[in-house]
């Protein structure tokens, strides 16, 4: 991040990820900002009675957010902070607060320090609208993940064969899904010999339609069966590990949640 001199006063919109405790008073807060990408502010004193941050920041909040840049260490130092969108759903609801958790969460582990991606800011950003105003739904989850992978330039291949590149939804046979070269391969190159596993085409199609679809809404107007669903869950979940060496145990804990029985 090019700020000049430490101690530069920047001023930025920032996505509260995490708070953790530094002392009795004393809070870490990580952000990922608007035009920054993801920082970390020591707000010292944010406890104390009389602090001007007392209530000005919680988890998925956004702010305006004031700090001094310092390059040492990507920790920051927070001046002022002010709430803009404070999603209050999420301290009633605890099946929303999950789901945002867990994009919270996989931004916070897949992105790089002091590393600007405007268009992260924006998804995250409508996602956390999105189950803040309507409630979690898994579907929702999965076009996240869709669209992260997007952000993170190593999204599925779901319109076309890796192969022969031919168009491959709707198609009388279904294709195959080959997780290492990550994308689907038809039916035709699959007889010929190339690798990969069957998937559930209906599953295959919906997701292809979210990747390009720009708003949550697309997903969440879907019907899906409880076997689209898990179908969905294993083939981004294996994409995940597989394509970003991370296993999120906040993604399965977010989804087991969401698949409780009264979370209907």
């Amino acid at each position: 991040m090019s700020t000049g001199e430490p101690g530069v006063i920047l001023k930025d919109l920032a996505i509260v990820l995490r708070v953790a405790p530094v002392s009795n008073t004393s809070r870490m807060v990580q952000w990922y900002t608007q035009s920054h990408g993801k920082i970390a502010t020591l707000i010292k004193g944010a406890q104390r009675p009389k602090s001007p941050f007392l209530g000005q920041f919680d988890l998925f909040y956004t702010c305006e957010l004031l700090f001094y840049a310092r390059e040492r260490n990507h920790i920051h130092y927070a001046r002022e902070c002010a709430p803009l969108e404070r999603r209050d759903r999420f301290r009633i609801d605890w099946r929303a607060a999950a789901a945002a958790s867990y994009c919270a969460d996989a931004v916070a582990r897949l992105t790089l320090p002091d590393a600007p991606q405007p268009a992260l800011y924006h998804l995250l950003t409508m996602t956390l609208n999105e189950f803040a105003t309507a409630g979690a739904a898994e579907a929702v989850v999965y076009w996240f993940e869709l669209k992260l992978l997007t952000a993170l330039g190593v999204q599925p291949r779901l319109d076309s064969c890796l192969d022969c590149g031919a168009p491959l939804l709707p198609a009388a046979r279904p294709p195959v899904f080959t997780l290492e070269r990550g994308g689907l391969v038809c039916a035709a190159c699959a007889a010929r010999g190339a690798a990969g596993e069957p998937c559930a085409p209906e599953a295959l199609a919906m997701l292809a339609g979210w990747q390009a679809a720009g708003s949550p809404r697309a997903a969440r107007r879907t019907h899906c069966t409880l076997r689209q669903l898990s179908a969905m869950d294993t083939l981004l979940g294996r994409f995940l590990h597989t394509h970003l060496d991370q296993l999120l145990v906040s993604r399965a804990i977010a989804l087991s949640l969401l698949r409780r029985p009264d979370a209907a």
